[in-house]
C-alpha cells in the first residue's frame, strides 16, 4: 500500500467515525461534521484545523484522478503520520486510567494537620483530597491553603499545632473548590481540555478520577496540570 492509499484509508475510517458520532442519519460533508462535532468533542476540537487540511488534501488526491488508481498528489510522510495519529486519538484514545492510576494520599477531617505537613515534607505533595469521618467528600486541601493558614496563625501568635485538625484548616483554603471529578474512561485530551478551557478565575488545581466520576467512589488517581502537560506536550 502506498502512502497515499494509507492516507485515504485512514481518512475514510475517520469519516466513518464522524458519521457515527453525528448519529442522525443525515449526510454532512467531512468539514461540516468536523465543525459540528468540535463543539462537543475535545479531541476533534484539538485537531480541527488539521482535519480541515486533510479534507482538502483528500480532495486533491481523489477528485482529480485522470483514471482509476492514478494519484496525482502524494502526501508527505509527516502528513500520513499525522492522520494516523489523529485516527488513533479518535478511535482509540488514551484514557486517564490506567495512565494516571495510582494510590492517592487522602485525609479525614479529624486527622491532625501535622499529618498533612508530614506528607508535604516527605512526599512533596501539593493537593490532598479530604473526606469526612463517615467517608463523604468534603473538598481539596492544597499546600497553598495550608501555608496561608499557617501565615495567619503565626501573625496572630497562634503558632502551636497541638490539637489543630484538618477540618480547622480546610475551609480557610481559597482553593478548596478548584477541582473536578472525572470518570476513568475520560480521554487524556478531554482531561487537558478541562484545565485549559476554564473561565477566568475558575482555574483547576486537580482532576480527581473515580470509576464513573461520582464523589462517593474510591479515588483511582489524581491529575495536576503539570501531569497532563507532560503527557500532551
Amino acid at each position: 500500500m502506498s502512502r497515499a492509499e494509507e492516507f485515504i484509508a485512514s481518512y475514510h475510517r475517520i469519516e466513518d467515525y464522524l458519521s457515527r458520532e453525528m448519529g442522525d442519519g443525515k449526510h454532512f460533508s467531512f468539514s461540516n461534521m468536523v465543525n459540528r462535532l468540535a463543539k462537543q468533542n475535545p479531541i476533534i476540537e484539538r485537531y480541527k484545523e488539521d482535519l480541515h487540511q486533510m479534507s482538502q488534501l483528500r480532495n486533491a488526491i481523489v477528485h482529480e484522478r485522470r483514471e482509476p488508481d492514478f494519484i496525482i498528489a502524494e502526501p508527505h510522510d509527516s502528513i500520513v503520520d499525522l492522520i494516523l495519529e489523529v485516527e488513533r486519538e479518535l478511535l482509540h484514545p488514551k484514557l486517564v486510567i490506567p495512565l494516571f492510576q495510582k494510590q492517592v494520599t487522602t485525609f479525614r477531617a479529624d486527622d491532625p494537620l501535622q499529618d498533612v505537613l508530614r506528607a508535604i515534607r516527605n512526599e512533596n505533595y501539593s493537593q490532598f483530597p479530604i473526606y469526612s469521618i463517615d467517608g463523604s467528600w468534603l473538598g481539596l486541601l492544597t499546600k497553598k491553603g495550608v501555608t496561608s493558614w499557617l501565615a495567619e496563625a503565626a501573625y496572630a501568635s497562634h503558632v502551636s499545632l497541638e490539637g489543630v485538625l484538618v477540618s480547622h484548616v480546610l475551609h480557610h483554603d481559597p482553593h478548596i473548590h478548584r477541582y473536578r471529578f472525572i470518570a476513568a474512561n475520560t480521554s487524556v485530551i478531554e482531561a487537558h481540555h478541562h484545565f485549559v478551557n476554564m473561565k477566568e478565575g475558575a482555574r483547576l488545581d486537580a482532576l480527581l478520577v473515580t470509576a464513573t466520576g461520582d464523589t462517593d467512589e474510591p479515588l483511582l488517581g489524581i491529575i495536576r496540570p503539570q501531569d497532563i502537560l507532560y503527557v500532551i506536550g
